[in-house]
């Protein structure tokens, strides 16, 4: 066979091309990392000074019984994880049953206004109220419905054009443009959706239910157990941070940062 001989001109216009590939590919693992940095530096302070301000109250205005000091709570989260209860525990089952019901009713929440509002807002929208009525019942489908609706309007019908010119059509369009250029709004509002399904949760979870961590704060409150109050409170800040970076987290990682696409 007849070897194909390369020209000096595009072989220099091909390793340019990949050189400015690997810079550009460089540059934004360096922003990714440079934000990651800021992001944990601004947590640290701003955990930190929340932290001394609820020290300097705890003791100096002799708050203990309404606001007990956090070395104090922290010692009440340590004895409530291992089982090793200094006071009687008055909650029913143990604090990882509590857990797991407030998370199985937050996350079948959750999953399901996912399933529902994210397709039904892109495919659907702009068709009246059909699609608001049909899942009005589920909390977390005004953020995420939203959300999808502002970023499928923000997208450049210049963009649609341009890959229907190349022959995108039907789902390949959605696959390859549509998609893209949505999730960062789908990302803020599956973010606003499951922070809403846990206060929800909690706040049903207070009002109606024997189980869950809601009915561990209220029982709590009723028996003036502020230690116990201030455990449940920061076991639901930590397990609703969890399940942020698990599942939002993780999707993030997946989809904006393999597109390269900033999150707003």
């Amino acid at each position: 066979m007849e070897a194909i001989a390369q020209s000096p001109a595009a072989s220099t216009t091909q390793n340019a091309s990949i050189s400015g590939g690997d810079k550009l590919s460089a540059f934004g693992e360096a922003r990714r990392k440079r934000d990651r940095r800021r992001r944990i530096i601004r947590g640290v302070i701003g955990i930190g000074t929340v932290l001394v301000l609820w020290r300097v109250m705890a003791v100096f205005y002799g708050l203990e019984q309404i606001l007990p000091p956090p070395l104090t709570v922290a010692r009440t989260i340590f004895n409530t994880l291992t089982l090793h209860y200094q006071q009687p525990w008055l909650y029913g089952p143990n604090i990882y049953e509590q857990l797991a019901a407030s998370l199985t009713r937050a996350i079948s929440g959750f999953t399901i206004a996912a399933a529902l509002a994210i397709p039904l807002a892109i495919l659907w929208f702009g068709l009246g109220n059909a699609t608001v009525i049909f899942v009005v019942v589920i909390a977390e489908f005004f953020p995420l419905y939203f959300n999808t609706e502002a970023g499928a309007r923000t997208i450049n019908p210049t963009l649609i054009d341009a890959a229907r010119c190349f022959g995108a059509k039907g789902f390949t369009l959605f696959r390859r443009v549509i998609l893209p250029a949505s999730i960062p709004f789908i990302i803020v509002g599956m973010r606003i959706a499951l922070g809403g399904a846990w206060r929800m949760i909690v706040a049903g979870e207070m009002l109606a239910s024997e189980s869950g961590i809601g009915s561990v704060l209220m029982e709590s409150r009723f028996q003036f157990r502020a230690n116990d109050l201030m455990m449940a409170m920061i076991l639901i800040s930590i397990v609703g941070y969890v399940t942020e970076r698990l599942i939002i987290g993780t999707l993030e990682k997946k989809t904006t940062e393999r597109w390269e696409v900033k999150i707003l």
